[in-house]
């Protein structure tokens, strides 16, 4: 399936998480979408990213990735690792797509990323 189509399924379906989180009372907003390779490129020479954006394309460049931030009910933003998280990666992922909050205990980062969701 080729980038236009993968996106288009990809939007789609964050569409739908975004219904399901909702339901649930969970607010967020999207943070981080599309960025360009030097964008990329700093975030991974800051250690935040395992995408160097040229050797290695991230998911963002592609449009199928999206950061998050959960918003409380008075309006701040939730930069811990709370259990809402762990919520909305488990229904991401019942809906395909791979959630950055499992990775770091995978040991595939080295860093916590509940914020990640992409396909």
């Amino acid at each position: 399936m080729n980038n236009t189509l993968l996106r288009a399924e990809f939007e789609r379906k964050f569409r739908l998480f975004a219904f399901f989180a909702n339901a649930l009372g969970i607010t967020f907003i999207t943070t981080s979408f599309l960025r360009s390779a030097e964008e990329q490129n700093k975030l991974f020479k800051q250690g935040r990213s395992l995408c160097d954006g040229y050797k290695k394309i991230s998911k963002h460049q592609k449009g199928r990735a999206k950061d998050i931030v959960i918003i409380d009910e008075k309006g701040k933003l939730i930069w811990d690792h709370i259990p809402a998280y762990d919520i909305l990666g488990r229904i991401w992922e019942q809906l395909g797509g791979t959630w950055g909050g499992d990775w770091y205990k995978e040991g595939k980062t080295t860093f916590d990323d509940p914020y990640h969701f992409d396909m």
